[in-house]
Formats: structure tokens, sequence, C-alpha cells
């Protein structure tokens, strides 16, 4: 009798021992799924069509499709796939209602509605549960995203300090909207050019300056030099973070 009292015991251990186990791995995997949040959702792409009207918007966790009416639909990118032979990005993804596949393709492109140009050509195709595809044609640019929309001052510049008030000047950059343009002071001159955002990656070109004769100490020509090698940046701790590859080169607090 004992034996067979034991004998349940542990099969009843056994039994609790595998639903907790089986419960944890649920959390962990539910806890794990990133929930779409409108407040937070800050886009990096914009795509938009006519006939009839939608758009959408990307950022690194979701595709937002927004139709005529107004009606948004959220899906979170499961994949991002980019041809080897072409700039071209092919998302997919679904959600409750549809399935979605959105490509990006790096063309000049016109809305036929605006004088307004962009640089993408943005195809949709969306599926519903009884399989039938509405497809969808237009355009698109890569956008500035609101996190980066501000004045960011330089305090730091290859691993060294950049004491406050050193410079008559202390070098700055600026992003004024969502268009993909920057602003600001290398220390002396007044700076401008175009600039590429696609999720961290960002890139600098086309920078010009203004031709003032700096007769005061400055950093200008070192900072100029060094900000067409950025290649990517991340915000850590509300500081703006440059990188070249994975060194970081410069480091921006946001100016009030």
């Amino acid at each position: 009798m004992k034996k067979i009292h034991l004998l349940l015991f542990v099969t009843l251990l056994g039994i609790m021992v595998s639903c907790k186990s089986k419960q944890k791995s649920a959390d962990t995997t539910s806890s794990s799924i990133t929930k779409f949040n409108e407040q937070t959702f800050d886009p990096h792409f914009k795509g938009l069509g006519t006939e009839p009207f939608w758009n959408i918007e990307l950022d690194n966790n979701f595709v937002v499709y927004q139709d005529i009416d107004g009606n948004r639909e959220a899906f979170p990118i499961e994949r991002i796939d980019q041809a080897q032979d072409a700039n071209v990005q092919l998302i997919r993804s679904e959600n409750a209602t549809y399935k979605i596949q959105v490509t990006i393709s790096q063309q000049d492109c016109s809305d036929g509605m605006s004088d307004n140009n962009f640089s993408y050509k943005t195809k949709v195709e969306l599926t519903d549960a009884t399989g039938e595809i509405l497809e969808l044609n237009g355009c698109g640019n890569f956008i500035v995203p609101k996190k980066l929309q501000a004045t960011w001052e330089l305090n730091s510049f290859n691993g060294n300090e950049i004491p406050a008030n050193k410079y008559l000047k202390t070098p700055f950059i600026q992003f004024e909207s969502e268009e993909a343009y920057m602003s600001g002071n290398a220390s002396c001159n007044g700076i401008k050019g175009g600039i590429f955002i696609q999720n961290e990656t960002i890139r600098f070109a086309n920078i010009a300056s203004t031709r003032m004769m700096c007769v005061h100490e400055n950093m200008e020509t070192e900072f100029l030099k060094e900000l067409p090698s950025i290649t990517n940046y991340k915000i850590i701790d509300n500081k703006l973070h440059l990188f070249s590859g994975d060194q970081l080169k410069m480091k921006f607090s946001k100016k009030q």
C-alpha cells in the first residue's frame, strides 16, 4: 500500500511540474509579443496612394495601413527581405483580419495628384479571410521619426568630452520636421544638407556650409570630416549617439 501511495505521489508531482513548465513557456511567449500602441508608434517611412486614397506607415515593429474611410489596421513586422541586386524591400505580415505584403522600391515616383516627388514606389497587397486580394500602388519616402525631431548639441567627439563654452559656438545639428533635411552649426559656420534614415541607419549627404572666416577656436574641420562617415544612430538615455559601423563617434544632448 505504501508503494502505491508513493507511486501516486510521484505521478502527481510530475504532472504538476509539467503543468507549471507549460504555463511558464506560454507566459514567456505571450510576454515577448509586442503590442501596438498608437501613442508610441513613431514611423520612419510613409507611403500613400490614390484611387482609392490609402496610406501606410512603418516603424521598426509595425506596419499600419489606413483606408479611405480612416480605418487603421496594425500588423507586427515579421520579416523584411531585401533584394541583393536592387534597393527593394519586401515586408510580409498578418493580423486577425488580413495578410499584408508591402514592396518598397527605390524609384522616382509621382502620386499623380500633386507636385510632390517621392523617391520610392510602394505596392501594398492585402489578402482577406476569403483569399481576395486588394492590390494598391503608390509612392513613399523615408522620413525623420519624431524622436529625432529636435536640436542636438555635441558633448562628446571621438571619445573626448566637449566642455561647455569651450568654443564660441558648440557644434549642433537639428531636424526640424519629418523631411529628410538637417541644419546646424559646425562651431563656426552654419551647415545644412540631406539625410537618409531607415530604421537605425542614418547617412548625411551633400553637406554645405557658409563661408564665414573663423578667427576664434573651433573644431569645424574635424566635425565636417567625420559627419559623412556616420552610418547609424541610437538614442540612449535621451542622448543621440552617432556611430561609424560599431564605433561611437559623437554623442549629443537634446537642446531645450
